[in-house]
């Protein structure tokens, strides 16, 4: 099983991903409320599809609450490197924004937030502990349902049913999870989440509308309000 992965290469290899998307959005919308200087910094890994999907998505939840703001991104060029996570992060910052996301492993970013004075929205895990002052919420995976499925499919025989050998859960399996709130985040911010959170889950809110899951990952453009460009 190849996690993220995009095409399923041979008969015994199969593919699985979170819509990560889906919190990423209620992420943006949280940045977007808590912005004041309606520039909101993305330090962002490589553009392959994951990360490219996750800005956008971000972006239009940003755009959501509000429309004045921008997100900015900078790319640190690696999935893990401290330095020029931390280096992208501060250009951000000083380029004005005052709240910082990512979309790569390390929790530096979070770190150059809290030393700045500014908000910090983490990925992959609560980081609330690397950036006490800054954390505000994460975007998350919790693999046990797929991992779950997975296993009993190969268990019960019925592995090589699953359409394109692909595993793609989200938001509404339990797989892609928004934190907790910290204290910096007010009531109001934290129930239009919430209630947005409630809609992905019933289906009643889809972030791509209309798009299926293959245009999805095709994706190969940012957002109107994303200041900057695709290596």
């Amino acid at each position: 099983m190849w996690a993220t992965g995009e095409d399923a290469m041979h008969d015994n290899v199969g593919i699985y991903d979170g819509r990560i998307y889906e919190a990423k959005y209620l992420a943006g919308m949280t940045a977007g409320a808590m912005t004041e200087s309606d520039r909101i910094g993305f330090v962002a890994a490589m553009p392959v599809s994951q990360v490219i999907v996750g800005i956008d998505a971000f972006a239009k939840g940003v755009a959501e609450v509000n429309p004045e703001a921008e997100v900015y991104v900078e790319w640190a060029n690696a999935w893990y490197d401290p330095a020029a996570e931390a280096a992208a992060a501060s250009a951000l910052i000083d380029d004005g924004c005052d709240v910082i996301a990512n979309h790569t492993d390390s929790y530096i970013p979070g770190q150059v937030a809290d030393d700045n004075g500014v908000y910090y929205i983490s990925l992959n895990s609560d980081f609330s502990r690397f950036a006490p002052n800054a954390f505000l919420t994460a975007a998350y995976y919790d693999w046990e349902p797929v991992m779950t499925d997975i296993v009993e499919s190969v268990r019960d025989g019925t592995w090589d049913t699953q359409p394109g050998s692909d595993w793609w859960y989200g938001m509404a399996d339990g797989v892609v999870q928004l934190a907790p709130f910290s204290d910096l985040v007010p009531q109001d911010v934290r129930d239009a989440v919430d209630a947005r959170k409630a809609e992905i889950i019933s289906g009643e809110f889809d972030v791509f509308d209309g798009m299926s899951e293959e245009e999805i990952r095709d994706i190969e453009y940012l957002e109107p309000n994303v200041v900057g460009e695709l290596p």
